[in-house]
């Protein structure tokens, strides 16, 4: 039983984290508290939908039309895993 919830866990901490932002928004993901920061090196798999951007408030990013995709992050302390996000964009 203890292992069964050890890999649940697991799995939990491994699934992207979910963010939600309205098209023309942007959401500063040190707000969050999911990743080291600065945050840094930002990958979005489908940026018409989604784009990295830095501001004053640090790595952003911005919904450009609805959809959803998968963006991810490094900090940039070099501590820390990348981490994943599943950001829905809605209108």
């Amino acid at each position: 039983m203890l292992l069964r919830l050890a890999l649940l866990l697991l799995a939990a901490a491994d699934a992207p984290f979910p963010l939600s932002v309205k098209v023309g928004e942007s959401v500063a993901i040190c707000t969050t508290g999911t990743i080291m920061c600065p945050a840094s090196a930002p990958i979005c798999d489908d940026t018409s939908i989604v784009t990295p951007e830095v501001t004053e408030a640090g790595l952003t990013f911005k919904g450009l039309k609805p959809g959803s995709t998968l963006c991810s992050a490094a900090s940039a302390s070099g501590r820390g895993a990348r981490r994943v996000y599943k950001v829905d964009v809605k209108q």
